[in-house]
């Protein structure tokens, strides 16, 4: 959290990562990774031990992130998906978001990144408490380069679609970042920032130079842990950017 000395409350930035392993970052002892940002945020703060996901999967997770109670109890007791018949939820309209309430204090709240959390139009983001969603509002992309699922974008500034060029975890990046230089402009209202990037999910698709990189400091290092490793620390100097 960052405080400004002109206001009473303290903005917020709350980063998510997609299916990351518990033991790939090497503040938690992680083999071959190197994640410096994700360190540093560990060493000025807090580093819980004994914590434990609502779920192992991305849509149940986001659901009790975001309102703090059960992801069943919200009506997402498995992963939400595009196609009907492999869907496992739907987010409860009666379920009180984060960001509304942060609202009732005066935050302007904005949505980076992934979503999952429904497709439908009552429950896309600016639709449950978010002032402002640049991002992707599907599971996973098949493609971090095209941003494609199933052969659909679902790319959105708010309600609109957009079709931006580059890897993913840089978009939302950059993304994030010009969220943060705009509302410190506004030094009269606290920001909530939920940064949830897809990385490292699956697909693994690390640009070529991280992927180089390990390869070079790590010998011996099998092809798939390279690419996943590649692909965690990629996300890891954005985190740093965004630091």
């Amino acid at each position: 959290m960052q405080m400004n000395v002109e206001q009473s409350l303290p903005n917020i930035i709350f980063i998510l990562t997609d299916d990351h392993g518990y033991g790939d970052s090497s503040c938690y002892d992680g083999c071959n990774v190197e994640t410096p940002n994700i360190d540093y945020i560990a060493e000025q703060g807090i580093r819980f031990s004994q914590f434990y996901a609502n779920s192992p999967v991305c849509a149940p997770s986001r659901a009790a992130l975001l309102t703090g109670r059960y992801p069943d109890l919200v009506g997402v007791p498995g992963v939400i998906r595009t196609n009907e018949w492999n869907n496992w939820g739907y987010f409860d309209q009666d379920a009180v978001t984060l960001p509304e309430m942060l609202s009732d204090k005066g935050y302007h709240s904005t949505a980076i990144g992934k979503w999952h959390l429904g497709l439908e139009d009552e429950n896309q983001p600016c639709k449950r408490g978010f002032d402002e969603f640049k991002g992707f509002l599907g599971d996973m992309m098949d493609d971090y380069w095209t941003h494609l699922r199933h052969g659909y974008n679902y790319m959105r500034h708010n309600e609109n679609e957009i079709n931006p060029e580059g890897h993913a975890t840089d978009i939302f990046t950059e993304w994030a970042i010009d969220t943060i230089k705009e509302r410190s402009k506004e030094q009269n209202s606290p920001y909530f920032l939920y940064l949830a990037y897809n990385a490292p999910h699956t697909p693994i698709q690390p640009p070529q130079e991280w992927l180089d990189k390990v390869r070079s400091r790590e010998p011996g290092i099998s092809e798939k842990r390279a690419r996943y490793v590649a692909m965690v620390e990629h996300m890891d100097y954005g985190i740093g950017q965004v630091l």
